[in-house]
């Protein structure tokens, strides 16, 4: 009869020694309090050059940016178009950023695929209305801006339908230079 009772005790007292660290922690429980937005860290805005318009040629101009990566360089670039001085404009108003994408640029098929020496091409989709040449010119060259990107394609999209990815360099551009002035290749 007593290792029953024995046994009967020791669960008794290992259930309390089990129970006893949850429910006496000292804290009383609570509700979710709303303590408003989660924190957000962001850094000093980086100074960039992106191309904007004046009579008619390219114009490269100093704008602040999140960051110098090519998204936020070309957000830059069409965010501009409202925070431009009397004298520059752009040629991407009524156009917006659909999409950025970064793919490994390799100019042919039989390129070797070196880790040391990467490249990018840049693909944009570009919502709104005719994506004019000066508007391609802006978006081509100032994505080249950046040394890592080698190509740029871009593609008219639309709610239904995005349209075929055209590859352009700047070079294509290179008469609406400003005067006295050049343009990436």
């Amino acid at each position: 009869m007593k290792a029953p009772r024995l046994r009967t005790a020791l669960a008794v007292l290992l259930a309390g020694l089990l129970a006893a660290p949850a429910a006496a922690c000292g804290v009383a429980p609570t509700g979710v309090i709303d303590a408003g937005p989660a924190p957000v860290i962001s850094g000093t805005p980086t100074l960039i050059t992106i191309y904007l318009v004046r009579d008619g040629h390219l114009q490269p101009t100093r704008v602040a940016a999140r960051s110098p990566h090519v998204n936020d360089v070309l957000d830059a670039l069409f965010k501009a178009g409202g925070r431009s001085s009397s004298q520059l404009s752009t040629a991407l108003s009524g156009l917006t950023l659909a999409q950025v994408q970064l793919v490994r640029y390799a100019p042919d098929a039989g390129s070797r695929n070196d880790p040391d020496n990467v490249s990018l091409q840049v693909r944009l989709f570009v919502a709104g209305w005719k994506i004019t040449r000066t508007a391609m010119a802006q978006i081509t060259c100032t994505a080249r801006l950046r040394p890592e990107i080698w190509a740029v394609e871009i593609a008219h999209a639309t709610p239904d339908l995005n349209g075929p990815l055209k590859s352009h360099t700047c070079q294509e551009f290179w008469d609406l230079a400003p005067e006295g002035g050049h343009l990436p290749p």
